[in-house]
């Protein structure tokens, strides 16, 4: 080969690689890339958003924002902007929920959220930035909420989270039985209406009579009918244990859960006579004035001392009614009095009134 063919073709090589080296550095772009506020420029030969990113070791989240879209072409002096999401547990007056934000701050976020109230009670400082894995925020807001307690009912301003922060706040304390319209833990909303019913339990005591009995005892030497207390009864004593509940002050129910005798009845003892009333009609026959009383107390009473008529009107032997009776210094029921007592009245009566008195009269002279 000719020397001077040599040089041509070394020149034309040489050309080549000058031209493919020129080229490529033609090809290399200065990019901007910001991501979560913070830039910096690189140079790439990628096409794209996304593969400059991935070229960068940055690989996108579900919920992270990139502008231009990853499928977008990049051009020399381009800037990407990347804001990474992160994911926030929210929990706003009790209520959780799980949100994502692509803000760097507490702030921030409240202000992506729609959170602007200066007035909120935040368990972070509103100024603490975010980091990427997220972190757990609570909001308290302020809610006007109906309070109803012990005969009061208004309107509280508070930024509480739940039933039973409000009642603290306010300083209220329930009892174990004392109860409320919203459990203590219930989150708190705007315009609710909690209301505190004061529940009280006690044990009252009351004292009772209790009767006596009265027992009866036969004497078969006193005259049928006749009745004497040998012993007076007394009446006892009984206490009884009740279990009242009370709502708001107003007695709303009560339980017997015990009964004891504490002073036990005396009984009242009685002697009943049970002599045959005929034979102690028949003694009054034997008399001073001569007139024949038994005959008149067959008739009036069938001798009976303590027979009563069918109207109740006329009692004992010898029929007395109860005016007549004490008109002859008698006191209480003539049927009750003894016989001797009943026969002295009648002879009282008939020096007084003559036989006219009864209407058996007649049989004082048989």
């Amino acid at each position: 080969m000719r020397r001077s063919l040599k040089f041509s073709l070394l020149a034309l090589v040489l050309l080549g690689l000058v031209g493919g080296s020129a080229a490529y550095f033609l090809a290399q772009k200065t990019v901007t890339i910001t991501v979560d506020g913070q830039a910096r420029e690189v140079r790439t030969y990628a096409d794209t958003t996304g593969e400059v990113l991935a070229d960068e070791g940055l690989q996108l989240a579900s919920h992270d924002v990139v502008l231009p879209d990853q499928e977008a072409a990049v051009a020399d002096g381009d800037t990407i902007v990347l804001n990474r999401a992160r994911p926030l547990s929210l929990t706003v007056d009790g209520v959780r929920s799980d949100v994502y934000t692509t803000a760097l701050s507490v702030d921030g976020a409240l202000d992506e959220l729609g959170y602007r109230a200066e007035n909120l009670v935040l368990s972070v400082s509103r100024s603490e930035r975010l980091p990427l894995d997220g972190m757990d925020l609570s909001i308290a807001t302020a809610k006007d909420v109906t309070l109803v307690a012990d005969g009061q009912q208004r309107v509280v301003t508070t930024t509480a989270q739940t039933a039973g922060e409000l009642l603290a706040e306010q300083g209220i304390t329930l009892s174990p039985t004392d109860r409320s319209s919203l459990y203590p833990a219930q989150p708190l909303l705007d315009s609710m209406v909690l209301w505190v019913t004061r529940v009280q339990v006690e044990d009252v005591t009351e004292v009772r009579p209790v009767d006596y009995t009265t027992v009866e005892t036969e004497d078969p030497e006193a005259d049928e009918g006749d009745r004497t207390v040998t012993q007076e009864g007394v009446e006892g004593q009984q206490t009884i244990t009740w279990r009242v509940t009370r709502t708001d002050g107003v007695e709303t129910g009560r339980e017997q859960v015990d009964a004891a005798v504490t002073t036990p009845p005396v009984d009242e003892l009685v002697s009943v006579g049970t002599k045959e009333p005929v034979a102690a009609a028949s003694s009054a026959v034997v008399s001073a004035d001569g007139l024949n009383w038994a005959a008149l107390a067959r008739c009036e009473s069938g001798g009976r001392p303590n027979a009563v008529s069918a109207s109740g009107t006329y009692r004992g032997l010898y029929q007395f009614s109860r005016a007549t009776w004490a008109g002859v210094g008698g006191s209480g029921d003539p049927a009750a009095a003894s016989v001797a007592e009943q026969t002295m009245r009648a002879q009282m009566l008939y020096a007084r009134s003559g036989a006219g008195q009864w209407g058996c009269g007649s049989h004082l002279f048989d």
